[in-house]
């Protein structure tokens, strides 16, 4: 069983286990370059929306062992922060902020607010919320709860901003348990697929 619960606290045992899951969720066999920060180093930021989410959702919810930095290079290249709390002798994984940079060049930020619909620049949300099918994918990638670890909560973040001569979009989300619970995905795939079409969008 790997439901990104695990009866062990330590990296070493852990982390290969959440890479398991990740090399699944995209559809690769090679290994996927990562880093573990603990608690006394401190999180590198990609621009400020990444540190909001930092502040956001790792403000203390949860009592945080760990966190595993991978860099996706399939598809697009693709930065998956996954947060690994205490749970008991063991641990589970939790907060999943992705973050990847877009070609296109964007006046200002924009947000997904909690009633699906993309808040701030006027141009940007325009063209975001003018296709319904994105609404819908980015509010259910953007998970708020999740029943792994025994019951978890955060803020929803899903940001698209202005980033050096382009763009970057941060995405917070929780895993989803799969296999009557047996299993979990990172939904790493869903984020990809997201961040292109809103890539051709703009």
């Amino acid at each position: 069983m790997n439901n990104l619960a695990y009866a062990s606290q330590q990296p070493e045992t852990v982390v290969p286990k959440i890479e398991e899951i990740l090399r699944k969720d995209i559809g690769v066999d090679a290994p996927i370059p990562h880093s573990v920060e603990d608690l006394n180093v401190s999180r590198a930021n990609v621009g400020s929306m990444l540190h909001d989410a930092g502040v956001s959702l790792f403000g203390g919810k949860e009592a945080l062992l760990f966190t595993v930095v991978f860099d996706i290079g399939q598809a697009r290249p693709v930065k998956l922060r996954a947060q690994v709390n205490r749970q008991g002798i063991g641990c589970h994984v939790g907060t999943l902020i992705f973050s990847t940079k877009i070609a296109k060049a964007v006046k200002g930020e924009v947000a997904l607010d909690q009633k699906s619909k993309f808040q701030g620049e006027a141009e940007v949300a325009g063209k975001l919320n003018g296709i319904k099918e994105l609404l819908k994918r980015a509010d259910k990638f953007a998970r708020t709860k999740s029943d792994v670890g025994g019951g978890i909560k955060m803020d929803r973040f899903f940001k698209l901003g202005p980033f050096e001569t382009g763009s970057i979009l941060v995405a917070g989300t929780l895993p989803r348990a799969t296999g009557m619970g047996m299993s979990a995905t990172t939904e790493a795939k869903e984020f990809i697929d997201l961040a292109k079409i809103i890539e051709d969008l703009l």
